[in-house]
């Protein structure tokens, strides 16, 4: 970590800080409305592995101290890339997906035909996370929507769950499709729900070439979108302004391996954009932007950890606690020969630069 870089123009608040060992992949990140901060992960496994499983840890005291892991799912099979939100009558939404198609040695199938995703599936808790309804599949989620030109796709919720002011909550759900001519092409869409997240319908396409998106919902309503590359792996930015119904086309704003990305504004109004960075020195990098992300200036990026040994790293999600006061949660593999065991989720508490 080269601290110079950071207090340049952040302060940090706290050291970083490792809250999760031997796990932690993929975490997302959101306030609670009881005031605490809850973050769920990918556990029991590296990327790929029938062990699979989703954990999450809370804080009551701004990311300082967190409570031990808690398993929120683990089925027989893989299960996989969370997404996470809270709805505004307090109903919290639990997003992930399953992998079937391990052999009985434990090693995924080969052929993509042979690996199976049925859908996204969602759990609810009404009551801050203490009970959770078991996971409920959406089945219109299990396929892109009215491609028939698809034979079988790998299928996988992503980032924060949003809610718009009419209550509708939306879902960014990215496709691995396999076409009929044998050739993969990724397509990222969002799944709205308006029955507090129990079912999930009324699709719409985001991107083509687009998979892993990052939605936020501005103070006017605008959906904000920020889509990983699937080639170049660079972030591209769109925006919708009737609820994410249709898309603007969408503006590169990161170099290539740059990704993926996380989006919240601001108490003060500035779009805070969270992403990895893969390029050496890897870790995590944040961009401000004073125009609710039309335009991102040079000088107000920034390097908030650089310390990671290799790609396996980033996917940050960012919380604003109190005004200006950030909490960032990533994760990076220590040692890439052995994971997850050298796999670690870190927090870092710091201080945005005042207008």
């Amino acid at each position: 970590m080269k601290l110079c870089l950071i207090l340049a123009v952040s302060s940090l608040l706290a050291a970083p800080k490792t809250v999760v060992e031997g796990d932690g992949y993929f975490p997302v990140l959101i306030q609670m409305k009881d005031g605490r901060l809850a973050a769920v992960y990918r556990a029991g496994a590296a990327h790929i592995g029938r062990g699979g499983r989703l954990d999450w840890i809370t804080s009551n005291d701004r990311g300082r101290t967190w409570t031990p892991p808690a398993v929120l799912v683990d089925t027989p099979e893989d299960d996989r890339n969370p997404a996470f939100g809270q709805l505004a009558d307090g109903t919290l939404l639990m997003a992930y997906a399953i992998l079937s198609g391990y052999g009985p040695d434990g090693k995924l199938a080969s052929a993509r035909k042979d690996r199976v995703f049925d859908g996204v599936y969602v759990m609810r808790s009404t009551d801050h996370g203490k009970t959770w309804s078991p996971g409920k599949r959406s089945p219109e989620t299990r396929r892109p929507p009215g491609d028939k030109n698809v034979v079988s796709a790998a299928v996988s919720p992503f980032g924060k769950i949003v809610q718009l002011k009419d209550g509708t909550a939306l879902m960014a759900v990215y496709y691995e499709a396999t076409l009929l001519d044998g050739t993969q092409q990724f397509q990222s869409w969002v799944f709205r729900s308006t029955d507090q997240g129990v079912t999930w319908d009324h699709p719409s396409l985001i991107q083509l070439d687009g998979n892993e998106t990052a939605l936020t919902v501005l103070k006017d309503g605008t959906v904000l979108a920020a889509v990983r590359t699937s080639r170049a792996g660079y972030l591209r930015l769109t925006r919708s302004t009737d609820g994410g119904r249709t898309w603007a086309p969408s503006v590169q704003v990161t170099k290539d391996a740059e990704h993926p990305a996380d989006l919240i504004q601001l108490r003060d109004g500035r779009v805070l954009l969270s992403f990895g960075q893969r390029n050496a020195p890897r870790g995590v990098h944040t961009w401000l932007s004073s125009d609710n992300g039309v335009t991102w200036k040079p000088e107000h990026r920034q390097t908030l950890s650089s310390d990671a040994p290799n790609t396996d790293c980033g996917y940050p999600s960012s919380v604003e606690t109190k005004r200006g006061q950030i909490v960032t949660i990533y994760y990076q593999v220590d040692d890439a020969k052995n994971t997850p065991a050298s796999a670690k989720a870190k927090v870092i508490q710091w201080q945005v630069p005042k207008l």
